[in-house]
């Protein structure tokens, strides 16, 4: 990452989540219930997940299993060996410490994309959103007892150490900025509050997102025009269609260079040897 993006040129951010709410939303939505054989409850298959966890062989059942132990510290980078070793932990944290200009904590998402702004430099536009894409209800654990819980933290033991160090350090990031950026996200909640007056209707629906799976989505209104039907299209587009969005509009900058051809002439000039450090030489 450091080198297609240089420190000195890029701000590097992530963000992390309460572990238990974390965990069971990961462990419900991949089906990890299903996966390891302790049915299709999402309250009662954790549950005995949690009774014995799994074997470190489990971790590679299949491509997701790899986030059933830890995720927010294994998408981070942190190796799997490294899991129950207090002391690599908390090295690497602070490895992770050096390495950010921002973690984000999901739980205070106003806080956080004001703090993000600016880091950035940002308008208010640039952070606006609108929450989407929540897991419809029949895929939630409810009632989670205090011991599930607990075993949740238990099981997750790295991410536990990393949330609650990046909790702190993210109010003290507050703190730092003053009384004036809670003016800041004031005003952020206020133009928030004002464009999902403008964009949506009360209530959600589902809709498809993967297949077979279902998620929450906001209703648009319905007699959008101009430029307000694009911003609010915006708003509600699914990730992956605003990633494949993107990739186009990069296709389209880039396009002519990727067609650029060296001239007939130039062709002619041009050969292997104008560096010859690596030159093929076969055996």
């Amino acid at each position: 990452m450091n080198h297609l993006f240089p420190r000195d040129t890029s701000k590097y951010i992530t963000t992390l989540r309460n572990p238990v709410e974390q965990f069971e939303s990961l462990f419900n939505y991949v089906g990890f219930g299903t996966v390891y054989g302790f049915g299709q409850d999402p309250t009662e298959s954790l549950k005995r997940f949690l009774e014995n966890g799994i074997e470190f062989k489990d971790m590679f059942k299949i491509p997701s299993s790899c986030l059933a132990r830890n995720p927010m510290s294994f998408d981070l980078g942190l190796d799997y060996r490294f899991y129950q070793n207090i002391t690599a932990i908390k090295e690497y944290i602070a490895f992770l410490e050096k390495e950010f200009d921002l973690v984000m904590i999901s739980d205070y998402f106003d806080e956080s994309v004001v703090l993000m702004k600016r880091l950035l430099c940002w308008e208010f536009d640039d952070i606006l959103y609108i929450k989407a894409n929540e897991r419809i209800d029949k895929e939630r654990a409810v009632d989670l007892s205090e011991h599930v819980r607990e075993d949740i933290k238990r099981w997750n033991k790295a991410d536990v150490f990393l949330y609650q160090h990046f909790n702190q350090t993210f109010w003290r990031k507050i703190q730092n900025e003053g009384e004036d950026f809670y003016n800041d996200l004031a005003t952020f909640r206020h133009k928030k509050t004002e464009m999902k007056r403008l964009c949506l209707t009360n209530g959600t629906k589902n809709q498809l997102y993967f297949p077979h799976k279902y998620v929450k989505v906001p209703h648009l209104k319905q007699n959008l025009s101009g430029e307000t039907k694009v911003n609010c299209d915006r708003m509600t587009r699914f990730e992956l269609q605003y990633v494949e969005y993107l990739r186009e509009k990069q296709h389209l900058k880039l396009k002519g260079i990727f067609q650029a051809k060296p001239e007939e002439d130039d062709r002619r000039k041009l050969s292997w040897d104008v560096a010859s450090e690596l030159k093929y030489d076969n055996v």
